[in-house]
């Protein structure tokens, strides 16, 4: 796997496929496996970048606490030294954070933008729960901290189907480069400081805005204020569909997002970079 750095911190991320490139931003605590789904599927006709963010798989361990600006600057050293000039972005959760961040820090790197069960800022709810994370983590063990958010991260619709979790779990179980809670701890922080809601109008990418509307982590109004706020974004609602909105109902979604690629790609930029 290549690697590159941004300071002090090493950047680990992985290329798969050929075409048009699209870069990959996960979200708190997963690294860039955890795209593995859309990788196979778009590595097909796309060249997918996909990191490992600071202090998750790979990459180093941050030396100090970072905002998600920081992770958007280490993205854009992974998109250089995979020598792309641009790229389609997705980000999912935290990472719909840092591909905000990227759009605002340098518009021109970015041919269109999918934000995924994100938000603009996590609001007082939102900070109630995951302020709590940290704790959880360290005192229940990574892998039963995992097993505690599956009620967060799908529907109720996915657990009547037994044979959805267990890959699910054996993935956590079997992770060959786990987090340690102080790196957890800094990534919950990074996103719970998270405020682009001042910003939203200055992003030029035309913009793909996906939520679930059993989103019980991120709820939908998160999804609909970053469509509202982004000048040329899509609203799309999914229903049935929880925050893992890349892991339930698969295919569709990987229509969706390859037929946003084609139309992005067809119509150019929206606003001159």
């Amino acid at each position: 796997m290549p690697t590159t750095s941004n300071g002090n911190v090493l950047l680990y991320y992985d290329v798969a496929g050929q075409g048009e490139p699209v870069l990959w931003l996960q979200g708190t605590g997963a690294d860039h496996s955890a795209w593995t789904v859309q990788t196979i599927h778009f590595s097909r006709h796309f060249r997918c970048i996909l990191p490992d963010n600071r202090d998750t798989g790979q990459s180093g361990r941050s030396p100090h606490p970072y905002d998600l600006r920081t992770l958007a600057e280490d993205a854009l050293c992974v998109l250089n030294a995979a020598g792309e000039r641009d790229a389609h972005v997705v980000g999912l959760s935290m990472g719909a954070g840092i591909a905000q961040e990227l759009a605002l820090l340098a518009p021109e790197r970015v041919r269109s933008l999918a934000l995924l069960s994100g938000f603009a800022q996590a609001d007082a709810r939102m900070r109630a729960a995951t302020s709590l994370w940290p704790e959880l983590y360290e005192r229940l063990g990574r892998v039963m901290f995992h097993r505690h958010m599956e009620p967060w991260l799908f529907s109720p619709s996915f657990f009547e189907h037994p044979s959805n979790l267990r890959p699910l779990r054996r993935y956590v179980e079997q992770a060959r480069h786990p987090q340690d809670a102080h790196a957890f701890a800094r990534q919950v922080e990074a996103s719970n400081t998270h405020d682009t809601r001042g910003r939203l109008h200055e992003i030029r990418a035309r913009t793909l805005v996906v939520h679930g509307d059993q989103d019980l982590l991120v709820p939908p109004a998160h999804g609909r204020q970053l469509a509202e706020g982004i000048p040329a974004a899509r609203f799309e609602l999914r229903p049935g569909i929880a925050h893992s909105v890349n892991l339930e109902g698969q295919r569709p979604f990987n229509k969706l997002l390859e037929g946003f690629f084609s139309q992005s790609a067809a119509q150019g930029r929206p606003y001159s970079a």
